[in-house]
């Protein structure tokens, strides 16, 4: 494997440009949104400003009357749905912790009655449980260590019979690798944007 097989242009350039492409365009559409905003805003606050200039009592009055409209609604809002939703809720936890305090008392006098049988199965249980897993750990760890080992056979031999041809081919396969990972980082990101 040689230099000429790593795709830069396609693997680092191109998605890096596409990447940076897309965000300036998300940027300036954004500062395009916020520059209307501002200027609806100062549109808003002149239309009103010059409003209360020209009727100051008009337009107190009305403002007073939009806001007890305004907190009324709230109210209301409160009293009617969230209010009842977290009395709701609070009864619910109220029903669950009882429920729970109940089951917890008959377990802990279904222990009092019979300690010796409770903790006799309950390490029983959990020494089946250890010896599995142990059991399956160990099964787990034979098949890697005798994968390993082939494995570095293999390269050991490669290294001896070919240093050089092994040693670049190394490189240039976990160059091609990084540069994948690159590639695949900024396809998710253009993705996602």
């Amino acid at each position: 494997m040689s230099i000429e097989y790593l795709d830069y242009q396609t693997k680092i350039i191109a998605p890096t440009k596409q990447l940076f492409d897309q965000i300036s365009e998300q940027a300036n559409v954004l500062l395009v949104q916020a520059k209307e905003s501002a200027l609806e805003l100062h549109a808003k606050v002149s239309e009103t400003g010059l409003e209360l200039y020209e009727h100051p009592v008009e337009t107190a009055t009305r403002w007073q009357a939009e806001a007890t409209e305004k907190s009324n609604q709230l109210y209301a809002t409160f009293n009617d749905n969230i209010l009842p939703a977290v009395k709701a809720d609070y009864d619910q936890l109220i029903v669950t912790l009882v429920d729970y305090g109940l089951q917890s008392r008959q377990s802990f006098q279904v222990f009092l009655d019979n300690p010796e049988q409770i903790t006799v199965e309950a390490f029983t249980a959990l020494n089946q449980s250890l010896s599995t897993y142990i059991d399956n750990s160990l099964n787990i760890s034979a098949l890697i260590l005798n994968d390993l080992s082939s494995k570095a056979d293999e390269i050991i031999s490669l290294l001896i019979e070919q240093p050089m041809e092994t040693m670049e081919a190394f490189y240039y396969q976990s160059l091609t690798n990084l540069l994948n990972s690159y590639f695949d980082i900024v396809s998710s990101a253009l993705v996602s944007l």
